[in-house]
């Protein structure tokens, strides 16, 4: 499983949390990154008792991604046909 803290527009906080390949839920409505940071804590430990890691998708950005940023990459990135 990975995660991603997104940076919402209304100044709050949101969690991606994918589970491969292919299901993503979202946690909305944390009014700080260290809430979100709390809660993925709690992730981790439920996982880790299933035996299933979590990990940060995108290393480079430990912190929370700006989701409008997130937005226009992803409707500038190249598509492949399914």
């Amino acid at each position: 499983m990975s995660y991603q803290i997104l940076d919402m527009p209304d100044e709050r906080f949101a969690v991606a949390a994918t589970i491969e390949p292919d299901k993503t839920m979202v946690r909305t409505g944390f009014a700080t990154q260290a809430e979100a940071d709390a809660w993925v804590e709690g992730l981790r430990a439920i996982m880790a008792g299933l035996g299933a890691p979590v990990s940060l998708a995108v290393r480079e950005f430990p912190g929370s991604l700006p989701l409008n940023e997130v937005l226009a990459f992803l409707g500038k990135a190249p598509t492949e046909p399914g």
